[in-house]
């Protein structure tokens, strides 16, 4: 992050009130002050093309306590906004981190993905041969004018900030690798690494649905599955990366050779395809047969 006059490039426990102002201007240039929870606390009105280029600048970073984001979902969300056109509700909750002087993204990191997919594509020159789905030639300009209602958090703590997340998340399940605040940071890296590498690699079975069909699964549920064979087989931090992939490819094939007798045609091909056969049982299954 670029300084703003006098602003601090190292890290610091507190940032003054008569600071704030300009770390805002820095970061996203045009804003207003639309209510005050606090003096450290405010709601913002910013300007959506403000916010997305500090996200995509790095100015803007998941929260090192967040969920991976998911970029199926993302990726869903951004065909929504950009097909439907519609001016983009709800509020996005941030935090001003003093460690790495970056807003941190409490919750809407998904919004804010779905939006920096729309725009780094619809940023590029047309493309006759292969066009983009959002557009071209930054003529999504319905979208750029658009405001978003921000909720930022100054000189909060790790502890107040999950329980606003909690707060903010209570209707949905959240898996406590990202709601406890004494999870180490290696087991959360490692954890999200092998998730992210699933999901990429087993794309077709990582569904955004709370409840996925047989042969499916969702992040947070995989999450979950991994954080419990993460405490049943830990030994060496160094190792435990090899000994969860090695235990993913051992289930897998305990579950190819017995196959459910009463798993779809449908599911059994996307198997034979994609070689995954993990989710063709529920993690208390797994948990229970294989664990």
């Amino acid at each position: 992050m670029q300084t703003y006059n006098n602003l601090p490039q190292q890290q610091r426990e507190f940032i003054p009130i008569y600071e704030i102002d300009g770390i805002m201007m820095n970061v996203f240039h045009t804003y207003t002050s639309i209510y005050d929870y606090s003096v450290m606390n405010k709601l913002y009105k910013i300007k959506l093309s403000n916010v997305i280029d500090a996200m995509i600048t790095g100015n803007v970073i998941n929260w090192d306590f967040n969920r991976p984001v998911d970029n199926t979902r993302s990726y869903e969300i951004a065909r929504y906004i950009y097909n439907e056109k519609q001016h983009i509700e709800g509020m996005i909750y941030l935090s001003y981190n003093n460690k790495t002087n970056k807003f941190d993204v409490i919750d809407g990191i998904h919004r804010l993905t779905a939006l920096s997919i729309i725009q780094t594509n619809n940023c590029l020159d047309t493309n006759y041969i292969t066009p983009s789905e959002f557009g071209s030639n930054k003529d999504a300009v319905w979208l750029y004018e658009q405001h978003l209602i921000v909720n930022i958090r100054f000189n909060s703590t790790n502890g107040n900030l999950i329980d606003v997340f909690q707060n903010i998340n209570k209707c949905q399940v959240v898996p406590e690798l990202y709601t406890n605040k004494d999870t180490s940071l290696i087991k959360r890296n490692i954890i999200n690494n092998i998730a992210n590498e699933w999901q990429v690699k087993y794309k077709k079975h990582f569904s955004t649905s709370l409840n996925p069909m047989i042969g499916n699964t969702n992040i947070y549920n995989f999450t979950e599955l991994l954080t419990i064979i993460y405490e049943k087989y830990i030994i060496d931090e160094h190792l435990i990366t090899n000994i969860i992939n090695d235990k993913l490819e051992e289930i897998n094939i305990n579950i190819k050779t017995n196959i459910p007798k009463k798993i779809s045609v449908n599911a059994r091909i996307r198997c034979v395809e994609s070689g995954c056969y993990v989710f063709l049982y529920k993690n208390d299954e797994i948990i229970r047969k294989y664990i």
